[in-house]
């Protein structure tokens, strides 16, 4: 009986890291890409190697108080670099709006937009340090991940 409750709660543990894992690969599939600029950061970790912490300029411009996720109205330019509008009150976006999710609380420990930090390959910190852009991939809702970062050109920083 103790064998067959691990082998199903070890099953609820893959199957629940499976929908994670699918649902994050249809964000990357079908997200929209949105570029946030980045606030001023830190290219060095000692103890994670090369890493980069990071700032959003969008977190400097919107003040949320009350914890929990709140959505928020960007606007896109022509380079898709995103601005803040609006919070979202439900009503109808523009051509050139989006929504964008912002994490609140006095504290913004866990808040604010995540993640708060880049690992990129040893050796690389001068390429990063030159970053102005955070790529990201935005679902309709507002829901989005980070997948890279990119110049003051928008470009992405690649592999050499």
């Amino acid at each position: 009986m103790r064998r067959i409750l691990h082998l199903l709660a070890s099953l609820g543990i893959f199957a629940g890291l499976g929908w994670f894992v699918l649902d994050a690969e249809r964000l990357l599939r079908d997200g929209e890409i949105v570029l946030l600029e980045l606030a001023p950061v830190d290219p060095r970790s000692l103890m994670q190697g090369d890493y980069m912490r990071l700032a959003w300029a969008l977190e400097r411009v919107v003040k949320i108080e009350e914890p929990g996720i709140h959505t928020v109205v960007v606007g896109l330019d022509a380079r898709r670099v995103a601005t803040y509008r609006r919070s979202h009150d439900g009503g109808p976006l523009a051509a050139d709006e989006r929504l964008f999710e912002i994490g609140g609380g006095p504290s913004r420990a866990g808040g604010g937009i995540e993640p708060h930090s880049f690992l990129f390959q040893e050796g690389r910190a001068d390429d990063f340090a030159k970053a102005k852009f955070g790529i990201f991939r935005v679902t309709p809702s507002g829901r989005h991940l980070l997948t890279g970062l990119a110049g003051p050109d928008t470009q992405p920083i690649g592999p050499r």
